[in-house]
C-alpha cells in the first residue's frame, strides 16, 4: 500500500492530533506535517518548514518547492477520499503565484472539490501567515486497488 495513504489512515485515525510526514524524503525536507482535517470540507491542513536548500539568493523559497508544497496537501486531501488500497496520480496542477514567500513557516489548505472514482478535483492555497503566497488547482486520477 503507499505509504502516503497509510500515513494519511494513520493521522485520520488518530483525530486530527499533529503528525510530521515522513514518507517521502522531499516531504521531510519542506519540513511536512499533518496539522488537521476536516471531513465536511473534505480539506486537509498542512504546515511546512522547509530548510535552506529551497532558498534561492534572495532568501525567497524557490517556486518548485512551493508548487511542492501545494501539491502534497491536494494529493493528501484526496487519499481522505480513497478505498483502501487505492492511489492518486496528479493528472494536471495549475499554479498562481501571489507573493514571494519569504517567511519560514507556511500553512497549506488542500481540499477535494469534487471526488469521483475515476477523477478528482483539487484546490490548495498557502499562506504565510495572514498573506496568501500562492493557489493552485489540480486533476488527481484515481488509480484502482490492485
Amino acid at each position: 500500500m503507499n505509504p502516503d495513504l497509510v500515513l494519511v489512515r494513520r493521522f485520520m485515525a488518530g483525530g486530527g492530533v499533529g503528525l510530521p510526514v515522513d514518507s517521502s524524503a522531499l516531504a521531510v525536507a519542506l519540513g511536512a506535517r499533518l496539522e488537521a482535517w476536516s471531513p465536511e470540507r473534505r480539506e486537509l491542513v498542512m504546515g511546512y518548514e522547509p530548510d535552506a536548500t529551497f532558498r534561492q539568493g534572495a532568501g525567497v523559497l524557490q517556486g518548485g518547492a512551493v508548487a511542492s508544497m501545494l501539491d502534497f496537501a491536494m494529493a493528501f486531501a484526496g487519499f481522505t477520499q480513497l478505498a483502501d488500497g487505492a492511489g492518486l496520480s496528479t493528472l494536471t496542477m495549475n499554479v498562481v503565484f501571489q507573493k514571494a514567500a519569504r517567511g519560514g513557516r507556511y500553512t497549506v489548505r488542500g481540499r477535494i472539490e469534487k471526488p469521483g472514482r475515476r477523477v478528482m478535483f483539487a484546490a490548495a492555497e498557502i499562506t504565510d501567515g495572514d498573506d496568501v503566497v500562492a493557489t493552485a488547482t489540480s486533476t488527481l486520477l484515481v488509480l484502482p486497488a490492485a
